[in-house]
């Protein structure tokens, strides 16, 4: 053997015969695979097994055609129920009149917190009211869009839940 070291790959040697012979067991499996296919008769497909086949997957699909037929509501869904109008900047009077009622309850509450507590209560507040604003421009845009409407309703559910919360923070049971 060589003990010297090679740098490139040209100055490998080219000629190097393999460890042991492998050919004869390839060709002895090769001839037995020849023996086995002239003994075994060769296995015929019938004509109508991929007729078979498409008709299975016509039937299955028509049968889920009538499964989702069946299983639909009948009845139209309306998308945006607690928002009314999907002008920007317009919502139903009485979910203003409730907004603003809370706001006034969660002002006091704010101005009777800690600075470091009322500022994060704040900026949460003003997140939601942010997110509602950019949503009702975007209606502006598309008023047409349901996935907008689902989004304003439920971020004004969102804003009405932390106002309530914020308003009953500090409250006690009885």
């Amino acid at each position: 053997m060589n003990s010297r070291k090679v740098t490139r790959i040209d100055e490998l040697a080219r000629d190097i015969p393999p460890a042991r012979d492998l050919w004869s067991g390839i060709a002895a499996a090769i001839e037995a695979d020849k023996a086995a296919r002239a003994v075994a008769p060769p296995v015929r497909r019938s004509r109508w097994l991929p007729a078979a086949g498409m008709a299975a997957a016509a039937a299955l699909v028509g049968f889920g055609v009538w499964m989702g037929h069946v299983m639909t509501p009948q009845t139209p869904v309306k998308v945006a129920t607690n928002i009314e109008s999907a002008q920007p900047g317009i919502m139903p009077a009485t979910y203003q009149k409730q907004r603003d009622a809370l706001l006034v309850e969660v002002n006091k509450k704010l101005a009777a917190m800690p600075p470091a507590e009322r500022d994060k209560v704040a900026g949460s507040l003003a997140t939601l009211k942010r997110s509602i604003e950019e949503i009702q421009a975007a209606l502006g845009q598309d008023p047409a869009n349901a996935l907008l409407q689902e989004l304003l309703v439920s971020s004004c559910q969102e804003e009405m839940r932390a106002l309530t919360v914020v308003r009953d923070s500090g409250r006690q049971e009885t």
